[in-house]
């Protein structure tokens, strides 16, 4: 085998706000874990190129095609959104301007492999990126492998997107820990035998399954998503609500802190009542336990206090407290 032949590898990662917090860093060391591992096998370290491209509200490179013993491992920012579509067609871009292909007179790179990540609803055109990239790959040209993290995934989005379709039940750091040293024996694997048909399927980890057609799938949004600002260091987070089955409203979960808040509709997918809400998360930063809204949209958190002071992070507006009641909330797309 002539070791001058690269293995590409494609990671497209969804960044959307359903992965914040423990599911993100979860990943971002699962990524790391990877690349360590790999740098172990002499021949991956040979063959294998590196690629990351994230997905939110836009699709990103944000580490072109690398070489394995080059390539550093990316520190992923949350965004609001899911923009599959735009993921396949930038990766359908990357292959096509990275990728050499085979001539008459020289062996090009090894067949590419993609693990494409995602745990919610594509929020794009994904449909018709999906079908270029079925007729851009036939004949073959990549393996592609679609795993969705979690019960918000819809098992037919993966199969139209992927060769193999894949789905992960078991989300806590250590499932994922799990998941990536499969993935990263399947690239082993591949650095042998770079030419074989997608495999691994017989050692999948506790917690991963084949997403078939008997997958049950509840189309009912799990979570909901809001986001705020912390009214003393004016910094923004995201509010995590998670429905309950019982009566089907949505439970405070979680508040995680955000590098950047999107405004604009392309951040908001709808709005809730708050009426469909039970209880409000604590604020990240200053763990204020309720929320009010300000006149200018902005979300932001306050004390039970009706006395306190509230000044709007965004406009800077003075607020009086008032009486509560159901509102309609401006929801982020997650």
């Amino acid at each position: 085998m002539n070791l001058s032949r690269r293995l590409p590898i494609y990671l497209l990662i969804d960044v959307s706000e359903s992965m914040a917090g423990p599911a993100m860093l979860a990943v971002e060391q699962g990524v790391k874990a990877l690349v360590d591992s790999l740098k172990g096998d002499p021949m991956a370290l040979e063959t294998a190129y590196l690629s990351v491209i994230t997905f939110s509200r836009k699709a990103e490179q944000v580490v072109p095609l690398t070489e394995l013993m080059h390539f550093t491992p990316p520190k992923f920012s949350v965004r609001s959104g899911s923009s599959l579509g735009a993921a396949l067609r930038l990766l359908m871009l990357s292959i096509k301007r990275d990728v050499v292909k085979t001539t008459a007179t020289t062996k090009g790179d090894w067949r590419p492999l993609v693990f494409v990540l995602t745990d919610g609803q594509p929020t794009d055109d994904w449909e018709r990126a999906a079908e270029e990239m079925r007729r851009a790959n036939s004949p073959r040209v990549a393996n592609l492998y679609a795993i969705g993290c979690g019960p918000d995934v819809d098992p037919a989005v993966l199969r139209r997107v992927a060769d193999v379709s894949l789905m992960m039940t078991d989300l806590t750091p250590e499932g994922f820990r799990k998941f990536f040293l499969w993935l990263s024996a399947s690239v082993q694997s591949a650095s042998v035998k770079p030419d074989a048909e997608p495999g691994g399927l017989d050692r999948l980890p506790a917690g991963v399954q084949l997403a078939d057609e008997d997958t049950e799938y509840d189309p009912t949004p799990r979570q909901v998503f809001l986001q705020a600002r912390c009214q003393k260091t004016r910094k923004p987070y995201l509010m995590r609500f998670a429905r309950r089955d019982r009566d089907g409203l949505y439970e405070a979960i979680a508040g995680h802190p955000l590098e950047h808040l999107e405004t604009g509709s392309d951040a908001a997918q709808s709005s809730v009542s708050t009426g469909d809400l039970d209880g409000c998360p604590p604020c990240p930063f200053c763990d204020n336990p309720v929320a009010s809204t300000c006149p200018c949209g902005t979300l932001l958190c306050t004390t039970q206090n009706p006395r306190d002071a509230i000044v709007c992070p965004t406009c800077r507006a003075e607020l009086v407290s008032g009486p509560g009641g159901p509102a309609k909330i401006r929801r982020s797309m997650g």
